[in-house]
């Protein structure tokens, strides 16, 4: 969001009481309440000019004309920019964290569902964690699953076990015993390469239906080894979603079913994650604030996210969704902390 309007001190100040006072209490923030609980020494004239200045050009809101302001999106956005001192993570917090990751997981999944159920009890909001995309990896397997026809599966088991699928179109009809037949050859002559090395593999141009789907299906593995990010058939977990049942903003019945449905339907929450550009962050996290979100259900809520990483082997994204009015500068910590203790383990793990 771009800021053609830089603004002073007073009004920044103003500003962060009033995120600090809405985010915490969920009440509109009123000139009496800054006066006692920040701004002693202003007049309350002052105050009330000031506030209703941030009204006018866009970062507060005022509901109702007796009642006090609330944060915009646009006043959210200028906070977290500008304006947010990030906490320490607690000797608390790290002792909640902590422990969830052994030194030696036993199993990806089982590693990213602990980092979803710690992150959303650290946060108190809906986490999400992605699996783990490779990152320069070498083949160990391929598998190719005829769905119909015209679509298969393809199958991908990568050094470390990561293992990712995707669903690609067949540019020749086939069956399965065909779609065998390809797999058993690729195996033989692309397991343990890279991608740069897969690539380069001559190719054998028949010019027949074997010779259209075997480029089809290497195109597709190296699609899917150079992917960096969510896709849409990611493996996305989610835990939390009771955080959202004790928030007043979803106290909307149907507002609530329109958020879950979006964070229980895994491809539609890989397809969002996917179209984040996560290079886009404050101090490595990258944070959505309402109407910024492209999916019209979640434009009254904030994503944090950030990136786990093992070494060079593998990332994905890590992060939590919850309304507008959370508090970033307590959630960005913790959510880049846990990620932190995700991407060691995984490392260990992949090692």
């Amino acid at each position: 969001m771009d800021f053609e309007l830089t603004l002073d001190a007073r009004k920044q100040q103003i500003l962060k009481a009033v995120v600090s006072d809405y985010t915490e209490t969920g009440v509109p923030v009123g000139s009496v309440a800054l006066a006692v609980r920040h701004l002693g020494s202003w007049s309350s004239a002052t105050i009330r000019n000031e506030l209703s200045t941030l009204v006018e050009i866009g970062y507060l809101l005022q509901p109702h004309a007796s009642a006090g302001r609330i944060p915009s999106d646009r006043g959210y956005r200028y906070y977290v920019d500008f304006l947010m001192e990030e906490e320490q993570v607690s000797p608390a917090v790290r002792r909640q964290v902590d422990p969830v990751f052994p030194t030696r997981p036993a199993a990806v999944e089982e590693l990213l569902e602990a980092a979803a159920m710690v992150l959303a009890l650290v946060t108190d909001a809906v986490s999400i964690v992605t699996g783990p995309r490779a990152l320069g990896s070498r083949l160990k397997h391929l598998d190719v699953v005829s769905l119909d026809p015209h679509h298969a599966l393809l199958v991908v088991l990568l050094e470390g076990n990561l293992l990712q699928q995707q669903v690609f179109p067949l540019s020749v009809p086939a069956e399965q015993e065909t779609l065998s037949r390809i797999a058993a050859e690729l195996n033989a002559v692309l397991r343990g390469l890279d991608p740069d090395a897969i690539e380069a593999v001559p190719r054998r141009d028949a010019g027949d239906a074997i010779a259209a789907l075997r480029a089809d299906t290497i195109a597709q593995v190296l699609l899917v080894m150079r992917s960096d990010g969510a896709g849409e058939d990611t493996v996305v977990i989610h835990d939390g979603v009771r955080n959202l049942l004790r928030q007043p903003e979803f106290g909307d019945v149907v507002r609530l079913r329109q958020v879950l449905d979006i964070v229980e339907e895994e491809r539609a929450l890989g397809q969002l994650l996917a179209s984040l550009d996560l290079a886009k962050s404050v101090q490595g996290v990258h944070v959505v604030i309402g109407a910024e979100n492209e999916v019209e259900q979640l434009r009254g809520c904030s994503l944090v996210l950030t990136t786990y990483r093992a070494g060079d082997a593998a990332r994905g994204t890590i992060g939590v969704l919850g309304p507008t009015r959370m508090r970033y500068s307590q959630v960005s910590p913790r959510v880049r902390y846990v990620s932190q203790r995700v991407g060691q383990a995984l490392e260990r793990l992949l090692g």
